[in-house]
């Protein structure tokens, strides 16, 4: 399946990144605030994560002859619409992209509580991502 192959290239890499992260997980927020180069690092990789599920997204949109999404958010929205993800999940990570628009363009006016409560929540759905897309790619 032409366009498909990238797609599996490319959850490849967010596997690898959603594993990354696990291992640099701190302990505390305390330890997350006060190293930088950790800090840093998983606010990174978070946006990479982000970004690769987006292009996921755009890709198998147009290999299945839909419209690109409006927006990032709705890109997430679409795949449920298309049968690609249950739609209480598609609602539940669709919102992570605004974490990722607040890494990207407000890089200082981060909220680092934010960010590192939510790093479990990054993990657990988008390792359940690259599941549900695993099934259709495999098809």
């Amino acid at each position: 399946m032409p366009g498909i192959e990238i797609a599996v290239d490319k959850l490849i890499k967010m596997q690898e990144y959603i594993e990354q992260l696990k291992k640099i997980k701190p302990d505390s927020y305390s330890e997350y605030k006060n190293n930088l180069v950790t800090k840093y690092a998983i606010e990174r990789i978070i946006q990479l994560i982000i970004d690769l599920a987006i292009d996921i997204n755009n890709i198998l949109l147009a290999y299945l002859k839909k419209p690109p999404a409006a927006d990032y958010f709705n890109s997430f929205i679409q795949l449920a619409e298309c049968h690609l993800l249950d739609q209480s999940f598609a609602l539940k990570i669709a919102p992570s992209t605004g974490m990722r628009n607040r890494l990207v363009h407000e890089y200082e006016k981060i909220n680092d509580e934010i960010i590192y409560n939510n790093l479990n929540n990054v993990i657990e759905m988008y390792s359940k991502y690259v599941i549900e897309i695993n099934k259709f790619v495999q098809k």
